[in-house]
């Protein structure tokens, strides 16, 4: 993967930026809590184009990382620890850790408890955790989808099946032919309005395989703020995906 150098306005301190290009049409750049930059770019641009965005964009990057680094451990997703937490639904949901003879995972108000023979294992604490998270996922997106559909069955679409898994760079993605729609694990990290973003998003497609103009027309039609939505849903809400 190729890298390109930039030097952050403030600290003057030197980070490297991974370029990885892809058959897209536009850029995407995403900093990660492991400090990690990515700028997804058409692979015919440039380096020296990416270069120059990326300098422009370097006080972004650098408010990024600076934010990432205040929040260590906190709202994270990749240990679970008492005092932890993680987004849900945007609120911060504090982990309770506790030794019972009972393995169980339950939430009440802001926090989530995690009940297990032992809280130090982190691998039977995330096996725990992941089962009670994908089956909350799906219920809740399961919930959306069903009322969104409306919108769609009225073209004779059948309702989609709904799925969860586990993706880097997707917040959702479905197949038309299969009649199945599959959404991020962590999609619902995010508020409602974001979830509903994709959710439409992908319903839309049943209609429009392609992001043609229609489909863009369709979306406006039934969101008039998507726009707003889906950058706010790719730059503040969901990070680490």
């Amino acid at each position: 993967m190729e890298k390109v150098s930039i030097m952050l306005p403030t600290s003057q301190k030197t980070v490297e930026v991974n370029l990885d290009r892809k058959t897209m049409k536009t850029c995407r750049l995403k900093v990660y809590p492991t400090q990690e930059i990515v700028l997804s770019i058409p692979q015919t641009v440039p380096i020296e184009w990416a270069e120059e965005f990326l300098t422009d964009k370097s006080s972004w990057i650098e408010s990024k990382l600076e934010s990432f680094q205040r929040t260590s451990g906190y709202a994270a997703t990749d240990e679970i620890r008492n005092g932890f937490s993680i987004k849900m639904l945007g609120e911060d949901m504090l982990f309770v850790l506790t030794e019972c003879d009972k393995e169980q995972v339950y939430s009440e108000g802001k926090r989530i408890y995690i009940c297990c023979h032992d809280p130090d294992d982190q691998e039977k604490v995330w096996k725990l955790f992941e089962s009670w998270w994908r089956k909350q996922a799906k219920a809740i997106l399961q919930k959306r989808a069903e009322h969104w559909y409306p919108i769609i069955e009225k073209y004779g679409v059948a309702m989609p099946k709904v799925a969860v898994r586990k993706m880097k760079t997707l917040w959702g993605s479905c197949s038309v032919n299969r009649g199945a729609i599959t959404f991020n694990f962590y999609l619902i990290k995010a508020r409602m309005p974001y979830i509903d973003y994709v959710i439409l998003h992908e319903l839309t497609h049943f209609l429009y395989p392609n992001h043609s103009k229609q489909f863009y027309m369709f979306l406006s039609n039934y969101m008039p703020d998507w726009k707003e939505r889906k950058c706010i849903l790719d730059q503040e809400v969901v990070h680490g995906l």
